[in-house]
């Protein structure tokens, strides 16, 4: 199942390394899944308060490559704790070949009015990744379509290599990834918006630059799972390097200034 801010990706070595169940297609089967997420990052972009956030989800998938999944993802921070969404995806994975696989899916969100995570802005998604697997190296690539008050395009694209250890129902693997997003920043320019608002309470205009295609972040991850024959667990560290900062004004002000992106670290368990 997606997480709160992983859901737009282009799917990670993990989420791959989980569809593998699906390339054998035997049977239907439920699961059932709980994550920790230290900070909602969203294309290295993430809010002035760490958001860590305890998900758990319930998915069913079938033996034909179509799936639907729920998550209740939970804010647990020393400035808050609440219920912060809930998010409903449907997809359909599918094989072209045995090196080329891929998949849609839709997505629904509801934010609370009261979420300050940077995605808080956006009502849904839809998308098709596919990946290529020759052996040496994976390469994954998605595009995707965000809906805000104005409709986001996101494209990205990542390199893996995977490591495995150990057999079947009891295997350990490691996949080093080097994954870039480019995209446009509606649903980033409602949210700095709407958090002046909640930040200040004023209710000056907060004027923002147009939104541009263009690369946002680069990000270096290594997920880490383990599985066996019915459950598993993961490990995934990412460092995200922002790009294009934004540049917007002060409540009912003229001069623009530059936002300050900086390079953050947060992992998900």
């Amino acid at each position: 199942p997606v997480t709160i801010d992983m859901v737009s990706r282009c799917r990670t070595a993990q989420e791959t390394k989980d569809n593998t169940v699906k390339e054998n297609k035997k049977n239907s089967y439920f699961k059932a899944a709980v994550t920790y997420l230290t900070n909602a990052v969203y294309n290295g972009r993430k809010d002035s308060l760490v958001l860590p956030y305890i998900t758990p989800s319930l998915g069913y998938y079938d033996r034909s490559g179509f799936y639907i999944s729920g998550s209740l993802p939970y804010l647990s921070s020393s400035a808050a704790s609440r219920i912060d969404l809930f998010s409903l995806t449907t997809g359909y994975d599918f094989t072209i070949s045995p090196m080329v696989t891929g998949g849609v899916y839709a997505s629904k969100d509801f934010y609370t009015g009261s979420s300050t995570s940077v995605r808080s802005e956006t009502k849904g998604s839809l998308g098709v990744d596919l990946s290529y697997d020759p052996g040496v190296v994976t390469l994954n690539g998605g595009i995707n379509l965000l809906f805000s008050d104005k409709t986001d395009v996101s494209v990205s694209g990542s390199l893996a290599h995977s490591f495995y250890f150990g057999d079947k129902g009891n295997a350990w693997s490691i996949a080093p990834t080097l994954a870039v997003n480019l995209g446009t920043q509606n649903y980033y320019q409602a949210y700095i918006k709407n958090r002046a608002k909640k930040k200040n309470g004023s209710t000056g205009i907060v004027q923002v630059q147009d939104s541009k295609f263009t690369v946002l972040d680069y990000e270096l991850s290594l997920p880490i799972a383990y599985d066996a024959s019915k459950w598993g667990i993961f490990f995934t560290p990412t460092y995200a390097i922002p790009q294009s900062p934004v540049s917007y004004t002060a409540p009912g002000g003229s001069s623009f200034v530059t936002e300050k992106l900086e390079n953050v670290f947060y992992a998900e368990f």
